[in-house]
């Protein structure tokens, strides 16, 4: 994630995109369970031009590099905004290599995507860090990256870092087995950036007479606040020259005090300064959601999938836009709800599919006449289909943006880190690179940074 080109610095590309995902937050700040209060908020010209739209156009559409033909000229410039805004090279396909069928490794069997991102990522790590003789695995997991590098080089000497105690037990276990087993440690221990953390990683290192070493942080599905964590950690201990972290999970960011923002997001001056100038609501956890959804590389498909996945989000939005404000539905547990998507258009059908609910309570309530009241009224908003196809040009108009929101989000993390070793005199090399096959792998970006 990147400058896009056509930007002269981080704060114009900051408020360009700021303006346009406020001006378009419709698009994403409710939950695609509400999507009908999207659909009051889409553009008559955006509605009138999905309603018509041919499949291989829909198909067309998220990729707003390539050319859609013939449509409006708000659309055009809708779709040109986003390519502008959006670096090119984000989008590239990563560099090409063998890709792994599922693979058993020291007694586990491994899916395919787990497989094609230990080997991708140890690998780069075992190129890049020719000096390094100590490597700290944060989030460590059950240990499969570790063991990734210690076949690719038997020196180096792991430490796995895990909050998840079950976790850390089973990683010890099966690095028993292993015949370098004497190079790796797994500890309990949540990581953060206070001084304590940093203090018991040096603790560690020092047991095993590490504590001056080169060392190197990683990380493998760094979920929701860790990658910004190990990002701190870098920056604070001297004998940490490199960085390998892969962020995802970014809608599980902690959320602060007032609970009206996040800890961690945004992070660079540059980006608080253009979200300033906006309601906060623009940027909420739905857009965290959207950064790490997929992204549009699976997105084309024949047109009976974009129809049935039209009509079961239209028809659990409906059910929901039945409630009132105290009130909630879920899905009725396997067996019981019998009905498909196809016959959401009779209320009974509803009924049969979803429960209604107290939030208050928890507890299940009747449904009453005044929910099929509001039935009858939204089906005849919404008849012929209607429904089921804005539901799916909002989830195409989704996948249009969900890159633009991911490199605002990522690119944040890096001027973050630029303007924090700016302030403290220290000179590194900093840059996201995409290693993995997003189809397999929608994370695919990994941020590397290096102390010179």
């Amino acid at each position: 994630m990147s400058l896009p080109r056509g930007f002269a610095n981080d704060d114009a590309y900051f408020r360009a995109a700021v303006d346009f995902l406020h001006q378009h937050s419709w698009i994403y700040r409710e939950a695609n369970t509400s999507c009908l209060k999207s659909f009051d908020a889409m553009p008559g010209y955006m509605k009138d031009y999905f309603l018509e739209l041919t499949n291989d156009q829909l198909n067309i559409f998220p990729f707003v590099q390539e050319p859609l033909g013939e449509c409006p000229k708000e659309v055009l410039r809708f779709r040109q905004e986003i390519a502008n805004l959006t670096p090119t090279q984000a989008a590239a396909a990563a560099p090409a290599g063998d890709m792994p069928g599922n693979a058993t490794r020291n007694n586990c069997k491994m899916s395919t995507k787990k497989l094609h991102e230990i080997d991708k990522l140890a690998t780069h790590i075992h190129e890049h860090c020719p000096d390094t003789k100590f490597i700290v695995d944060l989030g460590s997991g059950l240990g499969y990256l570790s063991e990734a590098l210690l076949k690719l080089n038997d020196n180096y000497l792991i430490l796995g870092l895990e909050a998840d105690e079950k976790r850390v037990h089973t990683a010890r276990q099966r690095s028993q087995t292993a015949a370098n087993a004497n190079s790796i440690s797994y500890e309990q221990l949540f990581i953060t950036a206070d001084a304590s953390c940093c203090a018991r990683i040096q603790e560690y290192a020092a047991a095993l007479g590490l504590e001056q070493a080169p060392t190197a942080l990683i990380g493998l599905h760094a979920c929701a606040d860790l990658s910004i964590s190990a990002m701190l950690l870098f920056l604070r201990m001297p004998q940490v020259r490199c960085l390998h972290i892969m962020p995802c999970c970014y809608h599980k960011l902690a959320l602060s005090a007032d609970a009206c923002s996040f800890v961690n997001f945004p992070l660079s001056r540059a980006l608080k300064e253009a979200m300033s100038t906006v309601s906060a609501a623009c940027f909420n956890r739905p857009f965290l959601r959207l950064a790490c959804q997929q992204t549009n590389s699976r997105w084309q498909s024949d047109g009976q999938a974009h129809v049935e996945h039209g009509k079961q989000m239209f028809a659990r939005a409906l059910a929901a836009a039945l409630c009132d404000d105290d009130e909630l539905t879920r899905v009725r547990r396997p067996g019981k709800a019998q009905t498909d998507c196809h016959d959401w258009q009779t209320f009974a059908n509803i009924k049969h599919k979803y429960q209604l609910h107290s939030r208050q309570t928890g507890l299940a309530l009747d449904w009453r006449p005044i929910h099929e009241s509001r039935f009858d009224a939204i089906s005849q908003l919404y008849a012929n289909g209607r429904g089921a196809c804005l539901a799916e040009a909002l989830t195409c108009l989704q996948a249009s943006i969900q890159l633009l929101c991911e490199n605002v989000l990522l690119y944040d993390r890096l001027c973050y880190l630029r303007e924090l070793a700016a302030a403290q005199q220290l000179r590194l090399t900093v840059r996201y690179e995409k290693l993995f096959d997003e189809k397999l792998s929608p994370r695919c970006h990994v941020l590397i940074a290096e102390k010179l």
